[in-house]
């Protein structure tokens, strides 16, 4: 639809998955060796787990073209089999012979006698399930079962299995043991990191014949990135969603406003996206102090509180060793406009810049109504009451 706008050869975000819009990413490369390596050599049963939208059915159609070169490959893209004559008769379907109305057991033996009567030239059928976390255990024994076909020693039937995470769980059952131990590769895919995604649609773009930066801003592909949280479903519907409203718009390349409104209709939908991040708010005007808050014990026995030591405002020096006031109390005027300095001396301070906040930390009067306080004398710190008691305690000890 918008492929003449952008300049584009194919569509670069097909909703049907195509296996050569692969897209490697991560460690993408390295576990589908892996499976491959499982099923070519015949060693035993590969399985493929991931999230909804995270990929498998590409890989494992990406898997059933490349290792097809001496196996017969037959993919089956559904897992709705709730019996085991509905799985072979697919078998037989793929496999290119008709099949009658037959009880399981017929059918078995008609499966295993296609398989028997390959080419020469083939070393056995490669049989890929999709959504297979659907299956039942009869129909999983099925499968079992299809891979004990062998001839002098070399298997015939090389199984893959592809679902979603559930699927981990449903092979560890005690009932399914034989077919679990004979799993000999594993892979699961992982959501795709920010940059990850960001690759993967310029590599979509650059796979349906575009330049990326004639069709995505950098903002736009960046914003994608973040809204889809690694989901290659999401990022597919998404950016074919934002191409199509910037075709229609005539918009080239397209920008982060195209991909927010294709995000608000998009909403709409059972996708899972997002809230792109928000500007944030300027606090130039209204600066915030910040530094270091440090709870110390001073040499007279307060437990004092700083705050922002050493990051004082504009036009203001910072305080070294500042010691809480002993004239006046927090909200006391005087203790307020005067700040005492170790020589005893007592400096006007700046109301509207202070570089350092102290305060004592006290243990409030029980039950003493505010109307009744007397008039503001120098805290005590914790500290200090601590030392007080314990030089009684010691006097007292001594003068027995």
């Amino acid at each position: 639809m918008y492929q003449t706008f952008f300049d584009l050869a194919r569509a670069p975000f097909p909703a049907s998955p195509d296996p050569a819009s692969l897209v490697i990413y991560g460690d993408l490369g390295d576990q589908l060796r892996e499976l491959a390596g499982c099923l070519t050599s015949g060693q035993g049963i590969a399985v493929l787990t991931g999230p909804p939208g995270s990929g498998k059915t590409l890989c494992t159609l990406a898997m059933t073209r490349d290792l097809t070169s001496s196996l017969v490959g037959i993919c089956l893209r559904t897992g709705q089999f709730n019996q085991p004559r509905e799985l072979l008769k697919s078998v037989l379907h793929g496999l290119g012979h008709t099949f009658r109305q037959q009880d399981d057991q017929d059918l078995r033996l008609a499966v295993a006698d296609a398989i028997h009567g390959l080419p020469s030239t083939s070393n056995g059928v490669l049989l890929a399930v999709d959504e297979a976390h659907r299956l039942g255990m009869p129909v999983l024994e099925e499968l079992r079962g299809l891979t004990n076909l062998d001839e002098n020693g070399r298997p015939l039937v090389r199984l893959l299995l592809a679902g979603q995470c559930d699927l981990e769980e449903k092979l560890a059952d005690p009932q399914l043991d034989g077919l679990y131990q004979r799993v000999r590769g594993q892979a699961r895919l992982q959501p795709l990191t920010r940059g990850e995604s960001q690759s993967y649609l310029k590599s979509r773009i650059r796979f349906a014949g575009g330049d990326p930066g004639s069709v995505m801003t950098d903002e736009a592909v960046e914003l994608l990135a973040i809204v889809c949280d690694g989901s290659p479903r999401c990022l597919n519907h998404l950016a074919d969603a934002s191409l199509q409203r910037g075709a229609w718009s005539a918009t080239r390349p397209i920008t982060r406003g195209e991909v927010l409104d294709a995000l608000t209709e998009s909403r709409q939908l059972p996708l899972r996206f997002v809230e792109p991040s928000r500007p944030s708010v300027d606090t130039t005007s209204a600066p915030i102090a910040t530094g270091p808050v440090e709870m110390i014990q001073t040499e007279d026995g307060f437990c004092s509180v700083e705050v922002g030591a050493g990051d004082a405002a504009a036009g203001s020096q910072p305080a070294a060793d500042t010691a809480p006031a002993t004239d006046g109390a927090i909200g006391d005027p005087a203790a307020s406009s005067m700040d005492e300095s170790d020589d005893g001396h007592q400096t006007p301070t700046d109301e509207k810049s202070v570089d350092v906040t102290a305060f004592d930390v006290v243990l409030p009067e029980a039950n003493s109504p505010h109307g009744e306080h007397d008039r503001p004398r120098p805290h005590m710190g914790l500290f200090s009451r601590l030392r007080r008691a314990t030089n009684r305690s010691t006097d007292e000890t001594t003068s027995d």
